[in-house]
């Protein structure tokens, strides 16, 4: 559910996503590009353009971010990827 709260980006028309990142996060949640469009309701060409670099609509990093917060990383593949010495806490 979206919160009432302003956007950092709302002045923003566009940004560029850090793709690396976009990708880790993905990755902590086992998802792929699709799993992605789909949880943030967002088209596929739009996290396909995230992921290769491009610009993609302020409000669409908006919704990401959202996703994100709304479904948190798995802990399984937290642990996988990031070993015991990381402090999740």
């Amino acid at each position: 559910m979206r919160s009432d709260r302003a956007s950092p980006w709302s002045s923003a028309v566009s940004v560029i996503v850090h793709a690396g990142r976009l990708r880790f996060e993905m990755i902590r949640r086992g998802w792929s590009a699709s799993d992605l469009a789909r949880e943030s309701r967002l088209s596929p060409a739009t996290i396909s353009a995230a992921l290769a670099g491009r610009p993609i609509a302020a409000k669409s990093l908006d919704l990401i971010g959202d996703t994100f917060t709304r479904v948190p990383a798995r802990k399984a593949i937290d642990e996988l990827i990031m070993g015991d010495s990381f402090d999740l806490a």
